[in-house]
């Protein structure tokens, strides 16, 4: 679905978007096909890039590209990934399998240079309008009531561009996060990775992500196909002014890979500092930071594009929805809230995973060879690692602190959680027919008819849909199979966002949706018809309100209606191990079993012995 843009084009754009990579690609492609006009600058002129350039495309970004129909194509041109496969001293240790992932219509990964992901993308930001203009960020006044962005062209000239909203998308050096005085914090010493892409030719895993520990250190292969390689490979040191040679990369492949390969000419290599860093706020007033110009970590587990692309999805919804009223201002404060903490968690997890692989004390080595074997067998390591990898796991439940990150044993969704439902501005997405589509723009009411689909049911059923307000889908999901072990068996009522995470769950009754659904940030005014895309006029956008975030859910209202009902509805809801996880860490529970060194031995033992009783499966899975 498109939104009609509502601007001519003389006046003011609504949204300033800086850095046309990856994430600012997503960012504005997002936001036109939800009729918000953008303009996108991007340094055209800028120098080879000095960090590793992202090459695996994880499940969940996939499922967010096909928002706008970028996945297919990058399906058709990468490499798909089917396992993630992990040796220490040319010995197997375990493996995840993606093709197990049962709830995604992509349970794959796919290889792809990120030069060709940004072309796909770019064509799709041209079906809806938009264009990238060459200029570089030279200041970014904030003081007034609209910031005021001051724009280098290669003419020379100045352009002073005022916008309602500015998105700094332009990297870890960003102008943006300088210009508006956002710290970048962290801690932890820097670990230095050569990278390198070209051909191997050997008996290499065409389909699968391997890593491979020794003494002396990691090495990561990840397949482009057609016999060409990305090679990672942590170094003690570097002081060329060079890029690596093949020689390196041929010296280390020896000492450590499980199969031999002989290194050709590379395409492009570079040294990548492994920095651990995360903004001390993803947004300040009118200015919002995503990608890495919020978060910079290790290359462990290829998540830094991807992790951006969450940023993207979460950032342009909302922004989008406030623009056109229908959602409340104050539905922006959540942007940071969802997604500072899950970079902070990405940030802990590839450290862990870096640190792992960097094992030299023979007692560390054993302790991780023996943890990773075990949960392999057990099916811990696929149960936790899985969800892990595809990022399925990212959850925007309430919490406080990483602590608050342990993902439960069971499989039962609560508020934050994603859902395995998807979106589509235009085309549905390839595959997703499976399962229930929600609206890419707006909140989608779904309603769970639990084990009975009786005139009870019905008659709650009807109520509801009446209550709902105008431009709020509402769709009844009971008859859909596998869902059984994601909702209960009690009658629910669930409010799902437009990137398909669970925003509450309440009883089936009218009341209590329509309170669920004003504290998601809906917006109820008297003639806003959101079905259309009729909202506020760029520029004639409220000011976000101080404390104007909504109320999170569980709070009960002045009636005393609780927006989230989750325990109370179900009787027999499981025990979750922790609390409630807002970023979907793999915590002590899990850590072993996504190779992370992060989990004591009779944890992880304790996980297996669970693993064993259940055939390593949860109970009630969904087939395959």
């Amino acid at each position: 679905m498109a939104f009609p843009q509502r601007e001519d084009p003389g006046e003011r754009r609504p949204v300033l978007v800086v850095g046309a990579g990856p994430v600012g690609l997503v960012l504005a492609t997002e936001l036109l096909a939800q009729g918000v006009a953008v303009r996108l600058v991007d340094h055209s002129a800028a120098g080879p890039a000095q960090h590793s350039r992202a090459s695996v495309v994880w499940p969940r970004s996939l499922e967010l590209l096909g928002r706008i129909g970028a996945s297919e194509p990058l399906i058709e041109l990468g490499n798909r990934l089917d396992s993630v496969q992990y040796y220490s001293d040319k010995r197997h240790l375990g493996a995840i399998e993606m093709s197990r992932l049962t709830d995604t219509p992509y349970p794959f990964g796919v290889v792809v240079p990120q030069d060709t992901t940004e072309e796909v993308i770019r064509t799709r930001l041209a079906a809806y309008g938009g264009e990238i203009e060459s200029g570089s960020l030279t200041g970014l006044d904030t003081s007034g009531p609209r910031p005021v962005a001051e724009v280098l062209r290669a003419d020379g000239r100045t352009e002073r561009i005022e916008a309602d909203w500015v998105i700094g998308a332009d990297g870890a050096h960003s102008a943006v996060r300088r210009f508006a005085g956002i710290e970048l914090l962290g801690a932890g010493d820097d670990v230095l990775f050569a990278i390198g892409d070209g051909p191997v030719a050997g008996d290499l895993d065409q389909h699968a992500l391997v890593y491979c520990y020794s003494r002396s250190g990691a090495l990561g292969i990840a397949p482009f196909g057609d016999g060409q390689y990305r090679l990672a490979i942590s170094v003690p040191d570097w002081r060329g002014e060079q890029g690596p040679p093949p020689e390196l990369f041929q010296r280390f492949l020896d000492e450590r890979s499980p199969r031999p390969g002989v290194v050709g000419e590379l395409d492009w290599s570079t040294i990548f500092r492994a920095r651990r860093r995360v903004a001390e706020t993803m947004r300040a007033g009118r200015v919002f930071l995503a990608g890495d110009a919020a978060h910079v970590f290790s290359a462990a587990g290829a998540q830094g594009m991807n992790t951006g692309i969450q940023d993207a999805v979460n950032l342009a919804w909302k922004l989008a929805g406030v623009v056109r009223g229908a959602f409340e201002p104050g539905i922006l404060d959540t942007y940071d809230s969802d997604r500072r903490l899950a970079a902070e968690r990405i940030v802990l997890t590839t450290a862990k995973q870096t640190g792992w692989g960097l094992f030299k004390r023979r007692h560390e080595l054993a302790l991780r060879d023996v943890t990773v074997r075990l949960a392999h067998r057990t099916g811990v390591l696929q149960r936790f690692g899985g969800p892990l990898m595809a990022q399925h796991d990212v959850s925007y439940r309430p919490a406080e602190s990483l602590r608050d990150t342990l993902p439960g044993l069971t499989r039962r969704i609560r508020v934050g959680d994603r859902l395995p439902v998807f979106a589509a501005h235009d085309e549905p997405q390839p595959g997703a027919e499976r399962w229930p589509s929600i609206d890419p723009a707006r909140l989608t009411l779904l309603l769970w008819a639990g084990e009975r689909q009786d005139s009870t049911w019905l008659t709650a059923r009807a109520s509801v849909s009446a209550a709902a307000p105008d431009g709020v889908p509402v769709r009844d999901i009971s008859a859909w199979p596998g869902f059984t072990p994601l909702l209960g068996t009690t009658p629910r009522a669930l409010v799902v966002r437009p990137d398909g995470h669970v925003a509450a769950i309440v009883p089936p009754e009218p009341t209590a949706v329509r309170t669920a659904l004003r504290r998601a940030g809906s917006s109820f005014r008297a003639g806003n018809d959101v079905r259309a895309g009729i909202g506020l006029r760029a520029g004639s956008t409220p000011e976000p309100a101080a404390g104007a975030t909504p109320a999170a859910a569980g709070t009960p209202d002045a009636g005393g209606a609780a927006a989230e009902a989750d325990a109370p509805i179900e009787a027999d809801a499981p025990v979750d191990v922790g609390a409630p996880n807002a970023g979907g860490t793999p915590g002590a529970a899990v850590a072993a079993a996504a190779a992370l060194p992060q989990a004591p031995a009779a944890r992880v033992t304790a996980l297996a012995a669970h693993a064993d009783r259940t055939g390593g499966r949860e109970p009630g899975e969904l087939a395959s």
